[in-house]
């Protein structure tokens, strides 16, 4: 059972269809907001003596992010019909909000180098900008505009692995097929010695840097929704965790920043939390805050670092020698929250549900 105060979080949110139920899992949402200020907080304090603080540790934010992204991806199957649905929602869901991410950023960085550098937009930049909008300028060799996109081309792949899952009716056999995966990936690692040629095959496809916590969240799915298989579920959580940690080495930024032991703990954690959730026991992380980072996470993900690391912190720090904590916490992150804030409710909320309908009105009832 839930709390008064609980439920009325519930009450005022949109919500998820699962089997009959209206319920939205605030919880999801409270985690995106917790691991959305992990990211923020590590690249404020990135390359900096606060990091030792444990912020670097925030660094981890995206696999928690990942595990998220497997739960809730493999629970909206139960939402849709077809494929045509899936990409719908999907695309709706994304593109409104990183469209705006994107051209925020472009245009921040074209007034920064017009002013600063005294440098008119060029052909090349426009390139890159038109090449980020897509979400695949990872395959088109076309640099992110800022550094958050990494994460955006591992979600694509994920999203479009699913789907052909979907479409070809294999979500029976995707239990073994991602435990297969997992396994593979791992043992390629320990059995090719060429650093060069492992680089290359996950350079190719970089989901698999990250397979294992994907996987791990559609068991946890799966675990949440039904109780049956308990033991055998949780023999293959152990399992992604266990695989995870032993790709430390190509886990994104994570070796550059932390050791493998501090990325187990802070994986241990993760999958301990979603224990907790699937199992009914995490409803103290939900809060008035918490959901409101939840509801601002993927705007706040994708803006913060540009205007707040490679802008705000260096005029506050080296130009006007203000104190790091003063000028981190109430004037860059403010206004980060801020921007997030505005596109979340003024563009992703409003245009995310027009573009839905334009989708559906194109794709599912085309004009005769």
């Amino acid at each position: 059972m839930f709390s008064k105060k609980e439920n009325s979080y519930r009450a005022t949110n949109d919500s998820y269809m699962i089997k009959g139920r209206t319920d939205r899992y605030l919880e999801l949402d409270a985690l995106r907001g917790i691991a959305a200020l992990m990211v923020v907080f590590f690249h404020f304090t990135m390359y900096r003596p606060q990091s030792q603080l444990g912020f670097k540790l925030g660094v981890t934010g995206v696999d928690l992010f990942f595990i998220i992204s497997g739960f809730v991806i493999f629970m909206s199957l139960n939402k849709v019909k077809t494929s045509i649905d899936f990409i719908i929602n999907r695309a709706s869901r994304l593109y409104p909000t990183y469209w705006a991410a994107v051209t925020f950023t472009f245009v921040l960085k074209v007034a920064y180098s017009w002013i600063y550098k005294n440098q008119a937009l060029d052909q090349q930049f426009l390139l890159q900008y038109l090449g980020n909008m897509t979400m695949f300028q990872y395959y088109l060799h076309i640099p992110n505009l800022d550094d958050p996109y990494w994460t955006m081309i591992i979600e694509m792949l994920f999203y479009i692995a699913i789907l052909l899952f979907f479409q070809f009716k294999l979500l029976r056999y995707l239990t073994i097929i991602g435990i297969i995966i997992s396994v593979s990936i791992v043992s390629i690692t320990f059995i090719i010695k060429d650093p060069r040629v492992i680089n290359i095959i996950f350079n190719r496809i970089p989901l698999l840097r990250f397979i294992p916590l994907f996987f791990a969240g559609i068991v946890f799915y799966k675990i949440h929704s039904s109780q049956t298989n308990l033991y055998e579920n949780y023999a293959i959580i152990l399992l992604c965790l266990l695989a995870q940690i032993l790709l430390f080495k190509h886990a994104g930024g994570s070796p550059s920043f932390i050791t493998q032991m501090e990325y187990a703990i802070m994986l241990a954690i993760y999958f301990i939390l979603f224990i907790l959730f699937v199992n009914n026991k995490l409803h103290f992380i939900v809060s008035k805050g918490t959901l409101f980072f939840g509801k601002i996470s993927f705007a706040l993900y994708l803006t913060h670092q540009g205007i707040s690391v490679n802008f705000l912190l260096p005029k506050l720090l080296n130009n006007l020698h203000m104190n790091f904590w003063i000028a981190a916490i109430f004037i860059v992150l403010p206004i980060t929250i801020g921007i997030a804030s505005c596109i979340t409710y003024f563009i992703e909320v409003p245009l995310s549900n027009k573009l839905k309908e334009k989708l559906r009105h194109i794709l599912i009832h085309p004009k005769p």
